[in-house]
């Protein structure tokens, strides 16, 4: 991970606001030259957790002004789809890049089903997970959308359709959760963003794209440097739009 300048992070944060929808199932895909096919992006690394992440964090307060989000953006020189991380501390910001993209989608093993765990389970991990790397193409376009009702147009005494679809732009980390990275984050861990589908929040009509931190200790004898038992799973689950910080929507 790296940080990068706010017109960096405003050029990726852009590029997403303007791709066409039709787009956006490819921005996600990478072309395999030796299988002859695309493989799909599942994850984002962010590698081993530097100073500057565990720095930003400790200094976010419990005051309004202070967040932590996961933007959606577009890489200008790739032109794939990725998410940064976005520190608000008061008047200023920090912005957090990634390492590279991941292409693969292992089914971790729940050592400990029944222990209590900060985070969310690793079956939920599991499950959403597998719905992202399933899901077919022509529903791939839809799980970035959300109807809402636009209130800036006013009806003038007529009856106007006032909801439409809007895209979502960001995941804003909920202050327990900033308190759980908090406890497990450290310079001796890394930090990988999933993506997957929740179709429980389809059905409750909210954005079923969500992406999910997994912090863990790098164990090179596992399957993957990800197969840690002891990882911590966090799914942001305010998404915006519809629920945005204020004066971000």
């Amino acid at each position: 991970m790296k940080v990068i300048s706010e017109k960096e992070a405003t050029l990726i944060k852009t590029n997403w606001q303007r791709q066409r929808q039709e787009h956006i199932i490819s921005s996600f895909e990478v072309f395999n030259e030796q299988e002859g096919e695309y493989d799909r992006i599942t994850a984002r690394d962010f590698g081993a957790i530097t100073q500057e992440f565990m720095d930003s964090i400790k200094k976010l307060g419990d005051s309004p002004s202070d967040g932590l989000s996961l933007v959606l953006g577009i890489d200008e020189n790739t032109q794939h789809a990725e998410v940064f991380w976005e520190f608000r501390l008061g008047n200023e910001k920090t912005y957090i890049k990634g390492d590279g993209d991941r292409f693969l989608t292992y089914i971790s093993s729940n050592y400990r089903p029944t222990q209590p765990r900060m985070g969310e389970s690793v079956n939920y991990k599991n499950e959403v997970c597998c719905n992202w790397a399933n899901i077919s193409y022509f529903e791939m376009n839809a799980i970035f959308f959300v109807e809402m009702e636009n209130n800036n147009f006013k009806s003038h005494g007529s009856e106007l359709f006032l909801r439409r679809p809007r895209r979502v732009l960001s995941f804003t980390i909920p202050q327990d959760d900033i308190d759980v990275m908090k406890k497990v984050c450290s310079t001796e861990k890394s930090l990988l963003v999933h993506y997957g589908v929740n179709y429980g929040d389809a059905a409750r009509q909210m954005v079923p794209f969500v992406p999910l931190i997994q912090v863990y200790t790098p164990m090179l004898e596992g399957t993957t440097d990800e197969d840690d038992p002891g990882s911590t799973y966090l799914d942001f689950v305010d998404p915006c739009p519809p629920t945005c910080p204020d004066g971000d929507l």
